[in-house]
C-alpha cells in the first residue's frame, strides 16, 4: 500500500511519455490522467499529505523524458525549464485536489479540465511562456484525428483528452456498465467528425509556388562566423537553378547571422549581391532570416529592451524576418515571441535590477531582443500571396498563428533554425506542431529550417514534402493560396474563457461547502 503512490505517480508519467509524438503511441494519452485521478483519491481516503510531492514526480519525469533535448542548446535552461514547469504543472494538480475536497464528487471531477485548461492558456501569455506540452499537442502526428480544430484550437484537444480520462476514472471505481457506451461515444464521435471533416474538406485558393531552402549549416561551427557575404552567396547558389519558377523563396531563421544594422539594410553587401541576382531572376520575392541591431541615438529616451554594450553605448537586437520583393524594397518583421531566458529576460522590470542579464547568460543569449508589437504579413507585388512570417518558438502559439489569418495570411511560413537541439525528438515534435498550425487555420505551412526538418504542409495537416534532417537541399513545392477564415481564425481560444467561468463558479461554490467524502 506505501508503494502505491509511487506506482501511481510512475504509471501517469510513463503512460504521458509513451503517448507524445513524434513516436509516441498517441491512444495512451486516454489513460495517462487515470492513475493521477486515483493519486488524489489515495489521499484523500488515507487523509495523508505528500500528494504534491508524488504529483511532481509524475510530471518532472514526463517533462525530462519528452523535452530532454533542451539540454543541447543550454543545460541551465533545460533544468530550468524541467524543473519549473514540473512544478507548475504539479501545483495546478494540488490545488485541484485541495479544492476536491469541498465540492460533491461530479463537480469535483469538473473542476479538473476546467482549473488544467487555465493553466495551459497561463502558458501562452506570461513572461515564462512554454505551452509545448499542452496535451492538446500530443495529437501533432494524428491531424485526421483533430480536423475539428478548425474550431475549437489545442484546447479542445487538452478537453478531448480529460474528458476521456475522466470517463475511464468513473468506470474503474463505480463499474458501471452503462460508463463503456458513454466512453465510447466520447472517443468516437470526435473521431468520425474529424474523418468526415478529412474526407470533405477540399484543399483551396490560388496555386503559387515556393521554394524553400535549407542550407544546413551547423549553429554550434559555422554558422555565427560566416560573414552574411558568404551567407547569401550560398543560398543564391542554391536558389539559382529554380528561382525563375517560384512566386517566393523562403530562407531560414538567422540565415544572415552576422548582426547588420536594421537602419542601414540598402548599403549591406548581402543585399547587394541579392539585388545582382534579383536582376537576372526578377520573379520572386524573397522571405529570409536574418539578425539585426540598431543603436540608440544619444539623448534619446532608453528602450526597456535595450542591452548595454562594454563600451557604454545602449543598442537593441531582433530576430527578424526581411521580406524582400522583386523591385528591390525591404520589409521586416521582428519575432514577437521571443524564447525566455535565450531571447528576453522574464520579469526584466522586477528581476532585472536584481539579477542583472543572469538569465541571458545561462540561456546563452547575447542580450534581450526587440520584438513587434504584433503579427506582420508580407504582400507580394502582385497581391497573390499574402505570407505570414512565423518565426521559430512562434508556431507553437496557435493563438498567434491565426491572428496573421485574421490580418489576411493566404500562406504561412515557418522560418527556424533548430540546429540547437541536435538531431532529437526536439526538431520533430517543433515541425508535427506546425501540422496542427494548418488545421487550426486551414492554410499550407511551408516550413525552412537551418539543418532540417523543412516540408510542406496542406490545409488539412498532410505532409506533402518534407527534406531530412542534416542535409543540404531545395525544395520546390506547389502551395495553395486559401482566403477563408475558420472558426477559430474568427473566434479564438473561447474554450479557456469557457474555462475561466466554470472554474470561478465552481470555487467559488466550494469555498462555501465543508469537505465532502468521496
Amino acid at each position: 500500500m506505501k508503494r502505491l503512490p509511487l506506482l501511481l505517480a510512475s504509471g501517469a508519467a510513463l503512460l504521458m511519455i509513451a503517448s507524445w509524438p513524434e513516436k509516441g503511441f498517441t491512444p495512451l494519452i486516454f489513460l495517462a490522467w487515470v492513475p493521477l485521478i486515483f493519486l488524489s483519491d489515495y489521499f484523500l481516503l488515507t487523509r495523508r499529505k505528500g500528494l504534491f510531492v508524488y504529483a511532481y514526480l509524475a510530471f518532472f519525469l514526463f517533462n525530462a523524458a519528452v523535452t530532454y533535448w533542451i539540454w543541447f542548446a543550454t543545460p541551465a535552461g533545460a533544468i530550468l525549464a524541467v524543473t519549473a514547469n514540473a512544478f507548475l504543472m504539479a501545483f495546478t494538480f494540488w490545488l485541484w485536489h485541495k479544492l476536491r475536497r469541498r465540492l460533491p464528487p461530479s463537480m469535483g471531477l469538473a473542476l479538473l479540465p476546467a482549473l488544467w485548461i487555465l493553466f495551459e492558456k497561463l502558458h501562452y501569455l506570461w513572461d515564462l511562456e512554454w505551452p509545448w506540452l499542452t496535451m492538446g499537442n500530443v495529437f501533432a502526428t494524428k491531424p485526421q484525428w483533430v480536423q475539428w480544430y478548425e474550431y475549437t484550437g489545442v484546447f479542445g484537444g487538452t478537453l478531448w483528452v480529460m474528458a476521456v480520462n475522466l470517463k475511464i476514472y468513473a468506470l474503474l471505481r463505480r463499474r458501471r456498465r452503462y460508463l463503456w457506451a458513454d466512453i465510447l461515444v466520447l472517443l468516437a464521435v470526435p473521431l468520425f467528425w474529424s474523418y468526415y471533416l478529412y474526407k470533405n474538406y477540399k484543399i483551396q485558393g490560388d496555386h503559387a509556388k515556393v521554394l524553400i531552402l535549407q542550407p544546413n549549416i551547423d549553429p554550434w561551427t559555422e554558422k555565427f562566423d560566416r560573414s552574411n557575404s558568404e551567407s547569401i552567396r550560398q543560398l543564391l547558389e542554391m536558389a539559382a537553378p529554380y528561382a525563375d519558377s517560384a512566386d517566393l523563396i523562403v530562407a531560414p531563421e538567422t540565415a544572415l547571422a552576422r548582426l547588420t544594422d536594421k537602419n542601414r539594410l540598402y548599403d549591406a553587401p548581402f543585399y547587394r549581391l541579392l539585388r545582382r541576382f534579383q536582376a537576372e531572376h526578377p520573379r520572386a520575392s524573397w522571405l529570409i532570416g536574418a539578425s539585426l541591431f540598431n543603436f540608440v541615438e544619444p539623448g534619446s529616451e532608453i528602450p526597456p529592451t535595450a542591452n548595454r554594450s562594454p563600451q557604454g553605448r545602449w543598442y537593441q537586437l531582433y530576430n527578424s524576418a526581411l521580406f524582400i520583393t522583386p523591385d528591390g524594397q525591404i520589409r521586416m518583421y521582428h519575432k514577437n515571441i521571443l524564447v525566455p531566458g535565450a531571447e528576453k529576460m522574464p520579469f526584466r522590470k522586477v528581476l532585472g535590477p536584481l539579477l542583472g542579464d543572469i538569465v541571458l547568460d545561462l540561456g546563452g543569449a547575447t542580450g534581450t531582443h526587440t520584438p513587434s508589437p504584433g503579427p506582420q504579413v508580407f504582400q507580394t507585388p502582385d497581391g497573390k500571396i499574402k505570407v505570414a512570417p512565423i518565426i521559430c518558438y512562434e508556431s507553437v502559439f496557435g493563438d498567434y498563428v491565426r491572428r496573421y489569418v485574421e490580418k489576411g495570411a493566404n500562406l504561412l511560413a515557418v522560418i527556424t533554425n533548430d540546429g540547437w537541439w541536435k538531431k532529437t525528438g526536439g526538431y520533430r515534435q517543433h515541425f508535427h506542431y506546425a501540422r496542427l498550425r494548418a488545421v487550426e487555420t486551414r492554410r499550407d505551412v511551408v516550413r525552412a529550417a537551418n539543418t532540417g526538418r523543412s516540408g510542406h504542409i496542406d490545409q488539412r495537416g498532410d505532409v506533402i514534402a518534407t527534406l531530412p534532417y542534416g542535409t543540404r537541399g531545395v525544395l520546390l513545392t506547389e502551395v495553395r493560396l486559401n482566403e477563408e477564415k475558420t472558426f477559430y481564425v474568427r473566434y479564438g481560444d473561447y474554450i479557456p474563457r469557457v474555462a475561466l467561468f466554470t472554474a470561478v463558479l465552481l470555487i467559488l461554490y466550494a469555498l462555501g461547502k465543508k469537505r465532502v467524502r468521496l
